[in-house]
């Protein structure tokens, strides 16, 4: 069977929101997921309320019999499954304009012309195989399918990220079921889950776990397809940065580093091909970034629940009250959005667009930058005017109910469109929990060695989130331009942080993905950067003994890079650790570093890896220009599309 496309000269809108429905419903999950909230599906969603119990009966690693001869080519390409909470399953695919045979474990349950269905009334933690045919058979040899999992329960109402507020750890000598082992190195083989498991249960990552997946669900779940698919045309979009040639994705690209840009300092305005992305981005003109800290990856920003940037300068009280240097955008965030899910992501994309090396310099326009009124004069009177009425009217009516622009909507939209990038499917998360063939034994080692008190990691990476979320001294080297504005290099970090060159400890999810490490994006190997803590002290000597960062792919290049990156990066380093006492240390071998970075490695989700998966794809817009023909089209050096 031919797979029939739609021309997208003919039918442009259409095809936008349809991109953006199937997004939605695949990473949003548009019912209420695990919140415990009212359904509320999209009316043109085909659902089953079947009975579950019977549901629950079915093998669902049985192999469908087809109950006919299959049509040739008769399944939909790109059929994806979520759960979108203990009850039900979404699933996508794309759409070819036919009509969908919809089968569980086997068994036909719905037709539909749509190309997306819910499933309900589904068992909790429960594994259903789904097939999707345009012919009326269920024979997975020409059909699509998937194998998606319901969440564990249905009563987590997705309040908690996952992060641990206590410090939980032991030596691995402590525990019984290690059998004394004084390191991970020395456990017997047939003790390595009993001794994982014991940990494991200490932390309480179980529930954790839980917690994280039930705080995801909800986030989705809260989203607006209209909205999401406005957020992502302005993400992409030039016409929010002063000269039009740069975008949010400039830096935060869904398929570089999931959501970053694989560079130690971004190059925002001013690039010699706005297009380029990532390695091989350059102004042409300044060998060291303007950019003073390296770009964090947008996935998974929406589960910060304390604070966003590297200094937290972007914040949320435990009782709610949101924080930022700007009264305009705490009151314009906190009247659009109040204190919910958007508030922290709305705040922040508020900064980025008047930061000159990274969009633009409101003094350019004739702004005084000293008052905060004329950041968002500039907003408003510049870069919201810079979007067409004509080409966004569709796109801005559909999300809000009328053809208003300004940027108020403009943070809204963006930040709902970064709110659905979540990436938390991993192999750790899978042996958490209980399949114990998850982890190959050096990983299980590597966990272990990472949660043992003896290692240190989890005092600023602990709970299932694998973050504090507060400011923590790491001691870093000090390279690049820093933020002192008296341009010695300095970054002392944020204001009233805990001790000195303390910075927001990232999350550890899917950080073998994410370099250069480090908040200059220091270190060029996840290895590099683990081995600091071994001795900080003794590790700031040998960066600038060795001028590693000069070794950097980004500065690689440069003539006389030492004197150009960190003229004075020993001693403002020196200067951090003599106000840390030293730095710390924790001793480990060369032997359990590895093992730390083996383990590291299984918090990566494949999909968030995997730049070709159908959840990456489903993040970046067509390459149709946007709605006003200024949308960044990325590329990396090699000439490939992104």
């Amino acid at each position: 069977m031919r797979v029939q496309t739609l021309d997208t000269k003919v039918f442009p809108r259409e095809l936008l929101r349809l991109f953006f429905l199937l997004f939605c419903l695949l990473l949003a999950g548009c019912d209420s997921g695990a919140s415990g909230g009212e359904d509320n599906p999209s009316p043109d969603a085909v659902q089953n309320d079947g009975d579950s119990d019977t549901d629950s009966e079915s093998d669902p690693e049985a192999e469908p019999e087809p109950d006919s001869e299959p049509e040739e080519d008769s399944g939909p390409n790109d059929l994806i499954g979520h759960a979108y909470s203990g009850t039900r399953i979404g699933l996508v695919w794309e759409r070819d304009g036919e009509t969908y045979f919809i089968y569980r474990n086997g068994e036909k349950i719905a037709q539909t012309s749509n190309s997306f269905f819910v499933d309900q009334g589904l068992s909790v933690n429960t594994e259903y195989v789904y097939s999707v045919n345009t012919a009326d058979t269920a024979s997975e040899e020409e059909a699509s399918w998937v194998t998606v999992k319901t969440l564990v329960n249905n009563t987590n109402v997705g309040l908690n990220n996952g992060t641990e507020d206590d410090v939980l750890n032991e030596r691995i000598s402590t525990f019984t079921e290690c059998k004394n082992a004084p390191s991970a190195l020395d456990l017997l083989e047939e003790d390595l889950d009993n001794c994982l498991v014991a940990m494991l249960e200490f932390n309480r990552m179980v529930s954790l776990v839980e917690d994280i997946r039930a705080f995801a669900a909800r986030v989705r779940s809260e989203q607006d397809p209209a909205m999401v698919e406005l957020g992502m045309r302005l993400f992409h979009n030039k016409s929010l940065s002063a000269n039009q040639d740069a975008s949010c994705s400039s830096c935060h690209h869904p398929a570089i580093g999931c959501g970053g840009d694989n560079l130690s300092m971004p190059v925002g305005v001013n690039a010699v091909d706005a297009a380029l992305l990532g390695p091989g981005r350059s102004d042409g003109v300044n060998e060291v970034p303007l950019v003073p800290r390296n770009a964090q990856p947008i996935c998974n920003t929406s589960l910060w629940s304390r604070g966003l940037f590297w200094d937290n300068r972007v914040s949320m009280s435990p009782n709610g009250v949101l924080r930022t240097d700007s009264r305009d955008v705490t009151d314009n965030t906190v009247d659009a959005v109040g204190s919910g899910s958007l508030a922290l992501l709305m705040a922040q994309a508020h900064f980025p667009v008047t930061a000159p090396p990274e969009m633009g310099d409101i003094i350019d326009f004739g702004y005084d930058d000293t008052v905060d009124e004329n950041f968002t004069a500039y907003r408003e009177d510049i870069l919201a005017a810079n979007l067409d009425i004509e080409a966004w009217e569709p796109l801005f009516t559909s999300a809000f109910g009328d053809a208003e622009i300004n940027f108020s909507r403009i943070a809204q939209a963006i930040a709902a469109y970064e709110a659905v990038q979540i990436f938390i499917d991993n192999p750790f998360f899978s042996y958490v929990e209980g399949n114990l063939q998850a982890l190959s034994a050096e990983e299980k080692r590597g966990a272990v060695t990472f949660m043992s008190r003896d290692a240190g990691c989890t005092f600023c990476h602990k709970g299932a989130f694998f973050t504090s979320e507060a400011l923590m001294a790491a001691n870093y080297p000090q390279i690049g331009i820093g933020t002192d504005e008296s341009g010695s290099g300095a970054d002392l970090g944020g204001e009233g942080s805990l001790g000195f060159g303390a910075f927001r400890a990232p999350t550890l999810l899917n950080v073998a993905i994410t370099g250069p490490w480090g908040h200059n994006g220091q270190f060029a190997s996840l290895r590099r950067n683990v081995e600091h803590y071994r001795d900080q002290g003794a590790s700031i000597a040998s960066y600038f003994a060795n001028n590693e960062m000069c070794d950097l792919e980004q500065f690689k290049d440069i003539q006389d890079c030492p004197s150009k990156l960190a003229p004075n990066g020993l001693a403002l380093s020196q200067d951090i650790l003599a106000g840390n006492d030293g730095g710390g240390v924790n001793r480990l071998t060369d032997d359990e570093i590895d093992l730390v970075v083996t383990f590291l490695g299984t918090l990566t989700d494949p999909n968030a890896a995997n730049s070709s998966s159908n959840e990456i794809q489903f993040l970046i817009p067509p390459r149709d220009g946007g709605p006003d023909g200024k949308q960044l089209d990325a590329k990396n050096r090699s000439g490939d599309n992104l």
